[in-house]
């Protein structure tokens, strides 16, 4: 019975997958639904263009698969003897970033209650409206409150730092999983090539930079030519269509030459010396490093602050790829499914 149960689950999302992929099969001048869809998710948040929305709905058609569903959560003992309500918080600075704490709590047979950011309601709406058009049960089970009340046995939020410390005690009497600040970190050394730093571009400018897999913070061995970096940088001038992109370049321009700060200028985003792993939009933090033992102990200091690391790391994620994580890569390296499982 539980294994029908996750099957059927399963079986809904692979539904979705493929709802997903022949929706964005359609030319988009042909195909208003979709069309429709983002221009309501960019009317809610100017930072969700047309292009980063396909590119999130792309992402999940290609996830939601039987095969990497069932491959995903074989190794756990999921369909609980006792249903919890868990209620979701969700972000709202990429499309769907909330998505995939969704479908394991949907997945693990627990009952869902969404709170999702207003900055990214229609989309994770859209999706739950999905599910409950190839799952009847999930109408119940999977279901989106803006005020959920005080109903529910188990947390999931995500938030900022302040945020965090908020939900750290509001929510300190339920099991719960808080989600905080983070960004992602990359290597380039002397060998690193053209191919590669223009495949990094993507790890850095996908989503504006918003993510939390976003690059924000370079570590560079010494010897490494940095005019390779920014001729690559500076080729995405794209970006600078962007109204909002481009007034934070220019005010974070404008705040470095008051102040009398060195840093490059690659025009799409400005480079700064800089510790610190988080940097605002339009800022590009680097740090000089001896070679990759030294990049390595730097990371582990800091592993607290860092959700992936892209480049010749030991476990490294290959360079383009921070944006296109598997099921089981879990933000902030706690495992959902786990959490979900022992409640």
């Amino acid at each position: 019975m539980q294994e029908a149960a996750l099957k059927k689950r399963i079986t809904t999302l692979d539904q979705l997958g493929k709802t997903l992929s022949a929706l964005l099969k359609a030319p988009l001048s042909e195909n208003e639904p979709l069309a429709s869809l983002m221009r309501i998710a960019e009317a809610q948040n100017k930072w969700f263009t047309a292009e980063y929305t396909l590119k999130a709905l792309s992402y999940w058609s290609k996830q939601l698969s039987a095969e990497k569903l069932l491959k995903w959560t074989a190794p756990y003992m999921l369909n609980p003897e006792r249903e919890k309500r868990v209620l979701l918080i969700m972000a709202g600075n990429i499309p769907l970033v909330g998505f995939h704490d969704l479908i394991s709590v949907y997945l693990s047979g627990h009952h869902c209650i969404i709170k999702p950011s207003q900055k990214d309601s229609s989309l994770i709406r859209f999706m739950v409206e999905q599910i409950h058009l190839f799952d009847n049960e999930a109408t119940q089970s999977v279901q989106i409150r803006i005020n959920p009340g005080a109903d529910f046995d188990a947390v999931i939020a995500t938030g900022s730092n302040n945020s965090g410390r908020y939900f750290d005690y509001y929510f300190k009497k339920y099991p719960h999983l808080i989600r905080k600040n983070r960004n992602s970190v990359a290597l380039l050394t002397k060998d690193t090539q053209k191919h590669e730093l223009e495949l990094l571009a993507n790890d850095i400018f996908d989503y504006f930079g918003l993510g939390c897999r976003n690059v924000t913070q370079l570590l560079i061995e010494q010897g490494f030519e940095l005019d390779a970096l920014t001729r690559v940088l500076s080729s995405r001038n794209e970006l600078l269509q962007h109204n909002k992109y481009a007034n934070n370049v220019e005010y974070q321009r404008s705040l470095l030459l008051l102040n009398q700060a060195e840093f490059i200028d690659a025009e799409t985003i400005l480079m700064i010396e800089d510790e610190s792993i988080h940097s605002p939009i339009g800022v590009l933090h680097y740090k000089w490093v001896e070679n990759l033992d030294a990049a390595n102990h730097w990371t582990t200091v800091h592993s607290d602050e860092i959700q992936c690391s892209v480049g010749p790391f030991p476990q490294g994620i290959p360079f383009g790829q921070s944006q296109q994580p598997a099921l089981d890569t879990y933000a902030d390296q706690i495992d959902t499914l786990t959490f979900l499982s022992n409640l």
